[in-house]
């Protein structure tokens, strides 16, 4: 039964060898839009992202994968012969130390011939004295390429959750910890029940609520408009839910879905908006313009029915995505006809709107429910449902008279 295990575990690391090996032809056959069009990269991930139903970046991680084996022909081998999994490969093709491309492959040809009874810390602490004999000077040049990939991210967790992570030079993410601690320590009280961890979290998002609300940077300089509106969160919810008559879930931008109590207490200090819809399809109304531009009613409506970036599991918000025409603006209509309504302007992220101007993905409105329907340089199509806002009634299933 053992040895079926371990089978099972060479034919897994043979089918991420042959699929970083498609992914790396798919990319191969993709020409480069014009400048500054999306990189043949950034087309291959999108496919890969649609049809997989998998997250940006994850179809980016498989893109960048398949380059990495593409330059370490040794180690995809290894791969591919099951020696090794899939964790030992980003080992050896992510910590690179520092070293030149030579170098490291120097490094793999050493390491992999123990690399399949070796721990993946060991794997990697290995790396490390094997960098360290080749260039002394490594720890320097290693902290200045470290602190290039200093980042924020975040990630939807569960129940209403999110995780906020970031990667900081150590003596900053200490100075953030001081911080917290210190208002964590000043604000216990008694009757205070909450925990240290609860009362750090605390601090932490007051931080940026108060920011935020006060619509200033740390400097005391006003932040940037995005769609005309300084940023904000924004939560949608349905008429009965915010009112107490039904427990109807709210729409958080950015996040997804959040309970009805959750949402109602987003909503208790907020500016209203209301958002009149379509007794028969739910779908949200507007007025429409002959311009160009939107005007910040509609703009503000095409922001709060999408949520995010149209394209297909972008969860980039809605407020700082483009809004798009689609089917496109025509100069030559101007005049005659407005052409700039809510049934035609979706968000879209810069980097998917780039993928559709330059034609190397086509998108079009499915009239009877708003969706968009987007279709791939493969020919594959794939749907992005229209949001409706919570409590809205949903689409027809019948056709239209006389039926």
């Amino acid at each position: 039964m053992v040895e079926a295990i371990a089978a099972y575990e060479r034919m897994s690391a043979w089918a991420n060898a042959r699929q970083a090996r498609l992914v790396s032809e798919l990319v191969a056959r993709r020409t480069p839009a014009p400048s500054p069009g999306p990189l043949p990269e950034n087309l291959a991930a999108f496919e890969i992202q649609a049809r997989l139903g998998i997250s940006r970046y994850g179809a980016e991680a498989k893109v960048a994968l398949a380059g990495s084996l593409d330059d370490f022909p040794h180690v995809a081998d290894a791969l591919a012969q099951g020696h090794i999994d899939m964790t030992k490969t980003k080992i050896l093709l992510d910590t690179t130390f520092g070293l030149a491309p030579d170098q490291l492959r120097a490094v793999h040809v050493h390491l992999l011939p123990h690399a399949a009874t070796l721990t993946g810390s060991q794997l990697r602490d290995k790396m490390r004295h094997a960098a360290l004999a080749l260039n002394p000077d490594l720890a320097a040049q290693r902290h200045q390429e470290a602190y290039a990939d200093r980042a924020v991210t975040l990630e939807p967790a569960y129940d209403g959750m999110s995780w906020v992570s970031a990667l900081l030079r150590c003596d900053d993410a200490e100075a953030a910890r001081t911080y917290l601690d210190s208002v964590a320590t000043a604000a216990k009280a008694p009757g205070d029940s909450r925990t240290a961890d609860q009362r750090r979290a605390d601090a932490f998002s007051d931080l940026f609520r108060t920011l935020l609300d006060r619509g200033l940077d740390l400097d005391g300089d006003d932040l940037p408009v995005f769609q005309r509106r300084r940023p904000h969160l924004q939560v949608t919810i349905g008429a009965g839910s915010l009112l107490g008559l039904d427990d109807s879930p709210g729409l958080l931008a950015g996040y997804g879905p959040v309970p009805a109590n959750l949402a109602r207490e987003i909503a208790r200090d907020a500016t209203w908006q209301a958002l009149f819809t379509d007794a028969t399809t739910g779908e949200v109304v507007a007025l429409g313009t002959k311009s160009y531009r939107p005007g910040a009613d509609l703009a503000r409506a095409v922001v709060a029915r999408d949520g995010t970036c149209t394209y297909i599991g972008c969860r980039t918000p809605a407020s700082r995505c483009d809004l798009d025409h689609t089917p496109e603006y025509d100069p030559a209509k101007a005049a005659t006809e407005h052409q700039t309504r809510l049934d035609t302007l979706y968000a879209r992220c810069r980097s998917h709107h780039g993928a559709k101007t330059t034609r190397a993905w086509r998108v079009h409105r499915d009239p009877p429910t708003g969706d968009s329907i987007w279709t791939a340089p493969t020919g594959h199509t794939y749907r992005r449902k229209v949001n409706r806002p919570p409590g809205a009634p949903p689409p027809p299933t019948d056709d239209p008279p006389p039926f």
